[in-house]
């Protein structure tokens, strides 16, 4: 019986198919996770760019109310101070029409006294500022009325014409009256009607008090049309819109009004308008004094609705502002990608096919040498290899850029302390251990002095310093722990195990403090004292400490605080060195220390035993 025969293939065509299949396959799994990657970045971005306009907006409109309230608060100090009095017609007018003139935002200024009288400027819609005074009248009969028109013109005002006639307007009786009267604090309201008639408009008012005698009520106003004005000046995406809106979701303002009316609240606007629907179920949805979210909208797409409490009264400011604003164009680039990748793919598989070994394996192998070189932190050894695919051969140049980059960010992070991790596949989380360190603080004296002495002229000095102090902090095996001003903090016996770790601490601080004495003085008063150091012995927590997003290798506790304390020690004895008696202890005799005696240290039940390194004087 004939055995049975199998169909053959050749080797080169199984290992193109092979290739073509390992491409082809590759090239649809890197994009299904770059895809999914980059959606996600995709939404961080825009959310992030939706939160930056929406604080851009809260930041601009809550200080052109705040440029309101000062003017309120302007009309009250003056009038507190006696610079001019409430009677005053001639300088009140004169004070009115300046800050009118100076806050464009502003529709009224006015003043309501305690007899029932009213004085306000008021400026109109087509420019002018009218000057509004109502007089006292007898109970039941109307009040007269002055208006005295007035016409801008460059650098003052030209008087037009004066109305006289009747007025029923009661100070007294507006909300934005009794709210400032009654307020420490200034108030405000919403109201509908001014002294001309109804003018919904946002109003702050302050009470006005000389010498605990009640003189009247200053009102600011801000009409709706103007506020909504203000908002559409902002700068707001386009596309989106911005509301201001009091309880129950009344509007105050909006940043596009419909044929310059503004609805009195967001279930008034009409069905078409999609933002104003997408705000009104977001705000239904979320009452808290900050939100942010996604709703979703057939005709714009999803619509970010950001809301945040205004710093006036319970109103809020409430952004919509279309995904597709900031995204449009990315996604359909994102869309497009999808066929020329798909093409790219199928041009890296027929090349892979006939060059893979040429053109792929051996600048790989190369690339890949590189990467565990720049793994195990070897990264003098990485070097650029040049290939001939421009690809890999940026490949390469990145690689190099990349030790570069991690050499100048190991200037930030003790090498020492990330090498183990890597070599160890450790991943970096908050934890530590409690080991024995010896822990060393060196400052500049008079460092406050000198910065207001020297100015930026303290930086080379300070920089002197720090990379003098480095260096011989690494010379005896120190680990740089962090820069704290002008201070900089080492340890010794982490993470690598020192024996000797408290002798090599003394020999750094003697070296900083010679190396200070060799150079000139940084200024003439700095002479006798250039550096103080305190160096303390015991156990202390070590370790990753901080968040699962951000850690810091440091060292804390009993012992790091103890040794931050003596470089106060060293203030008070004089000296420039001063370590702990267990410090000393720990050098087993093999230290030439001299004992400054005991000193009680904040936080400590018992006095320390301090003692100090003097400098070694030479013969003559």
């Amino acid at each position: 019986m004939n055995a049975r025969t199998f169909p053959r293939l050749k080797m080169g065509r199984a290992v193109a198919a092979l290739l073509l299949l390992a491409v082809l396959s590759t090239a649809a799994l890197v994009h299904l996770v770059w895809y999914h990657a980059a959606t996600q970045n995709i939404e961080a971005v825009v959310a992030s760019l939706d939160a930056q306009s929406t604080a851009a907006v809260r930041n601009e409109l809550a200080s052109n109310l705040a440029l309101v309230s000062s003017s309120a608060e302007i009309v009250r100090s003056v009038f507190f101070q006696g610079a001019i009095r409430p009677d005053d017609e001639v300088k009140r007018e004169f004070l009115f029409l300046s800050l009118l003139r100076e806050q464009p935002a502003i529709t009224w200024i006015g003043f309501g006294f305690p007899d029932g009288r009213f004085f306000g400027a008021h400026a109109l819609p087509d420019g002018k500022i009218e000057m509004v005074e109502i007089g006292q009248a007898p109970p039941g009969k109307s009040r007269p009325l002055r208006r005295d028109l007035y016409r801008p013109i460059p650098g003052d005002i030209f008087f037009e014409n004066r109305l006289k006639a009747e007025s029923v307007y009661v100070p007294e009786g507006s909300p934005w009256y009794r709210l400032g009267r009654t307020s420490a604090e200034p108030a405000w309201s919403f109201v509908n009607i001014l002294p001309n008639g109804f003018e919904p408009a946002i109003v702050v008012s302050k009470k006005v008090e000389v010498f605990g005698h009640f003189e009247g009520v200053v009102m600011v106003a801000v009409s709706l049309h103007r506020l909504s004005a203000i908002l559409g000046g902002l700068k707001i995406p386009e596309g989106s819109k911005a509301f201001v809106l009091a309880r129950d979701d009344a509007v105050l303002a909006t940043s596009e009004p419909t044929d310059g009316l503004v609805a009195a609240h967001l279930k008034d606007f009409a069905a078409s308008d999609a933002l104003a629907a997408a705000v009104a179920l977001a705000t239904g949805r979320d009452e808290a004094d900050r939100s942010r979210m996604q709703v979703a909208s057939k005709s714009l797409g999803p619509i970010f609705v950001s809301s945040g409490k205004l710093p006036f009264e319970d109103w809020r400011l409430v952004t919509a502002i279309p995904r597709a604003t900031f995204a449009g164009d990315i996604d359909a680039n994102t869309e497009r990608l999808i066929f020329i990748i798909g093409g790219i793919a199928v041009l890296a598989a027929v090349t892979a096919v006939l060059f893979a070994r040429i053109l792929f394996s051996r600048p790989l192998s190369r690339l890949a040498e590189q990467l565990h070189m720049i793994e195990r932190f070897e990264l003098d050894a990485v070097h650029h290899r040049p290939a001939l695919l421009t690809e890999l051969d940026e490949f390469s140049s990145a690689l190099k850029r990349m030790s570069s980059g991690l050499s100048a960010f190991a200037r930030f992070m003790p090498v020492e302390v990330v090498r183990p991790l890597v070599d160890g596949g450790v991943q970096p989380r908050p934890g530590g251990e409690l080991r024995e360190l010896t822990v060393l603080f060196a400052d500049l004296p008079g460092f406050t002095e000198l910065t207001e002495e020297l100015g930026a002229g303290v930086e080379p000095s300070l920089t002197r310093f720090l990379t003098l102090s480095i260096a011989a902090i690494h010379a005896e095996g120190g680990t740089v722990d962090k820069f704290i001003g002008d201070a900089v903090m080492a340890i010794w016996n982490a993470p690598g195990d020192e024996p000797d770790h408290a002798l090599r601490a003394c020999r750094a601080a003697s070296a900083i403090r010679d190396a200070m004495h060799a150079m000139a003085p940084i200024a003439p008063k700095h002479d006798a004292i250039r550096v103080r150091i305190g160096i303390n012995t015991g156990v202390a927590l070590v370790g990753n400490i901080g968040s699962t997003e951000r850690l810091s290798y440091t060292a804390i506790g009993d012992a790091v605080n103890l040794a931050s304390r003596l470089v106060g020690v060293a203030k008070d004895k004089g000296v420039e060195i001063a370590l702990s008696d267990e410090t000393f202890r720990r050098t087993h005799g093999l230290l030439d220390a001299r004992l400054l005696g005991c000193v009680r240290i904040r936080g400590k039940m018992t006095p320390v035993r301090v003692h100090t390194i003097d400098p070694v004087v030479p013969a003559d």
